[in-house]
């Protein structure tokens, strides 16, 4: 099969443009792109640390976590998918990794664990709030009675909820963290995805009609102001909801960029007393759940209930065994930048603003929503700054171009391999084996996608191998490249042309000849395996293998034309193993013969005349096949004399057809073997020179 690297990149773009989110943000290539700058942003600190991608559509399913280890990120969420473009989408998920890595390095998980702890056992952690209002004392005393008595329902309600509050706060404080240290596609994402969050969020009629939970109703608020600076209220309510978060916003606002986290812990202690009356109606639900069953079921029906109707809600980092994370040592040193305490409500907007004109440039956004913002006095609207030229988005474009691009590739190259496999397959069926196979079918097996495991153990075999091939191409490779480009040949003893510099010689060198550059390619070279059972003794397949690396090397970097193979039998014939193609694009077929190894028997006459074949084709002067085997052919009804004559019989018919026969024998089956190929015999005594003295093989024929 003959296909140009003009056709593969046509087939690359057809494959670019019927790639689909799914198929692109699972494949390891967009993987690797997200861990590679995961590690980037944490090397140092998180080794090992890992981005798996994931794909779930369910309505409950999550948007991204990590165990400390790995970092979970689903790309089918509706934030991500709600955008217009692919580039975008990308953008999406790389800010749902940004957000989680901001967790890793700047969450304080030990303190966390202590506030948390505290207030399940019943105390406030720093310290309890205090309050000038009358109203928000009184609902501070309720809940200082009800942790004092230790009630189950209300240390259960109240520290959930204190869980959630925190963690919001914590968001935009990890989040403004990570856009201050990484200004470009970490930040890019966050706020992409924060915009789209303001945008999707119900507005308050709308949760109150669809029954949220009051509680549910007013964080949902929080987290809108602190994400975006708004809140969606499209149907203009007026009611307690806005005055209450009203009441929490000074508290927010003095927490959020605060890097001490107790700061954050005590905040939370403030809203959770201002919102105590929204608390009580969970408290009592939770109640009634312990009434009825045990405290771990109704813990889980309150965390469904908070989790559903609570948006945006990515939990925090878990470590294995469900304990809190370690640190990054990076999030315990590392400093904000000395703008960092100015990042305002005003200042998100602001960097919100940015991702609506990239939105707006995209096409398909969704329509805003009208909103209350909190922070001008009620004065909604939203600017637009129709001069921003952009914050390095040309370079994530860039990179997810080249990931598509790379995927399609893969695509494209396992169509081809595909391809030229039903090719060869459709060249075995066409063959006419002899009356010795007659009834034998010949299947042609073909990796079409080499694995990370096999290019791990090439990686592992090869560097002394490919050693060895470097050797035995330094005398061979000057005189390939003096026959390429042509030259003046001098102190000749015949010729037609006198060298007038050289008539002084007296041992007759006196001739010269000028050779043309020569494009013609020489030869061309076949290798076929015997892969029968047999082979594994005394590591036989292992030294075939090694043979294999430095032959396949050494005429690949002389641009010498090769095709390997393996062959046995199975239960449905002869299995032949294509390893090598004369026609291979990809640079992948040196991994493939890593799932070189001992099967079931072998039928050679079959193997050896589609090898045969395969080279009788080829335009190069010189063919030469080279088998190694460890002993006479070996399967149903093929073995012996006949076999032999077989045998014999092909090695002459392609001999006249210009193929030059040698094989290996390596086995204890030697005389046979000689008697069969005669002067194309070759004893390897030593199974450790086979590797050199088969490629000295192929040298010779190249001088």
């Amino acid at each position: 099969m003959k296909t140009t690297q003009k056709e593969l990149k046509k087939m690359i773009r057809n494959q670019e443009c019927s790639i689909q989110d799914k198929e692109l943000f699972l494949s390891s290539a967009y993987q690797n792109y997200m861990t590679s700058l995961a590690k980037a942003a944490t090397g140092r600190y998180r080794n090992g640390l890992q981005v798996i991608m994931e794909w779930n559509e369910a309505p409950d399913a999550g948007i991204a976590y990590t165990d400390n280890y790995k970092i979970h990120a689903n790309a089918a969420n509706p934030i991500t998918q709600s955008l217009p473009s692919r580039y975008l989408r990308s953008q999406s998920l790389t800010g749902l990794g940004g957000h989680e890595i901001g967790h890793l390095l700047y969450t304080d998980f030990t303190s966390l664990g202590l506030y948390l702890t505290s207030m399940k056992s019943g105390s406030f952690y720093p310290e309890a709030p205090t309050f000038p209002q009358p109203l928000f004392e009184q609902h501070l005393e309720e809940i200082t009675e009800a942790m004092e008595s230790k009630d189950a329902a209300s240390c259960m309600t109240l520290q959930q909820c204190a869980a959630t509050l925190n963690n919001i706060l914590e968001d935009v404080y990890i989040e403004s963290r990570m856009c201050d240290s990484y200004a470009g596609t970490f930040r890019q994402g966050i706020l992409l995805n924060n915009l789209r969050f303001a945008e999707q969020m119900p507005s308050i009629q709308d949760q109150i009609d669809k029954g949220y939970q009051e509680y549910a109703i007013i964080v949902n608020l929080i987290i809108c102001y602190c994400k975006a600076g708004t809140i969606n209220n499209l149907s203009g309510y007026t009611g307690p909801y806005l005055d209450s978060l009203e009441d929490c916003i000074p508290f927010i606002d003095d927490c959020l960029y605060e890097e001490d986290g107790k700061e954050r812990f005590r905040a939370t202690n403030q809203l959770l007393t201002i919102l105590w009356s929204y608390i009580k109606p969970l408290i009592k639900e939770t109640q009634k759940k312990l009434d009825e069953s045990d405290e771990e079921d109704a813990l889980e029906t309150l965390k469904d209930i908070l989790g559903k109707q609570i948006k945006g809600g990515q939990p925090l980092p878990s470590g294995r065994g469900g304990q809190m994370p370690k640190n990054a040592p990076k999030g315990k040193q590392g400093k904000p930048s000395e703008g960092f305490h100015s990042l305002s409500p005003e200042t998100r907007q602001a960097g919100l603003t940015e991702v609506q004109d990239v939105l707006a440039e995209e096409g398909s956004r969704i329509a805003l929503a009208k909103t209350t913002a909190i922070l001008d006095e009620n004065n909604p609207g939203v600017t637009y700054n129709h001069q921003y030229a952009g914050s390095g988005y040309e370079k994530s474009a860039k990179d997810l171009f080249d990931i598509l691009n790379h995927v399609a590739a893969e695509k494209a190259e396992e169509q081809y391999e595909q391809e030229m496999t039903e090719e060869l397959q459709k060249a075995a069926d066409d063959i006419r084996y002899g009356d010795a196979h007659q009834g034998i079918h010949v299947t042609i097996h073909r990796i079409q996608r080499v694995s990370e495991g096999q290019i791990a153990n090439y990686q592992t075999v090869a560097r002394p191998l490919l050693q060895a091939s470097k050797r035995l191409q330094s005398s061979i490779a000057p005189l390939l490249k003096a026959e390429a480009e042509g030259g003046k040949m001098k102190n000749l003893l015949f010729g037609k042309r006198l060298d007038m510099h050289a008539l002084h010689h007296n041992d007759g060198t006196i001739f010269s000849h000028t050779r043309l550059p020569s494009e013609e390619q020489k030869l061309a070279v076949g290798l076929l395996i015997d892969e029968s059972g047999s082979m594994s003794d005394e590591h036989r397949i292992t030294h075939a293998r090694k043979t294999a690396i430095v032959l396949y090397d050494f005429c690949k970097s002389l641009n010498i034309p090769v095709t390997i193979y393996g062959h046995s039998t199975d239960g449905a014939g002869v299995a032949l193993y294509s390893y090598a193609e004369f026609d291979s694009l990809d640079s992948t077929d040196r991994y493939r013969l890593m799932d070189m190894s001992a099967r079931g028997g072998n039928r050679d006459g079959a193997a050896l005349r589609f090898v045969a074949e395969h080279l009788v084709g080829r335009p190069e002067q010189q063919k030469l096949l080279i088998l190694i085997s460890d002993g006479q052919p070996a399967d149903y009804g093929y073995y012996g004399t006949e076999a032999e004559a077989d045998l014999r019989g092909i090695k002459k018919e392609y001999e006249k057809k210009g193929i030059t026969l040698f094989a290996a024998a390596i086995g204890s089956d030697k005389e046979n073997i000689k008697r069969i190929y005669k002067e194309g015999f070759l004893d390897i005594t030593k199974l450790e020179d086979l590797p050199k003295n088969l490629t000295l093989l192929v040298k010779q024929y190249l001088k």
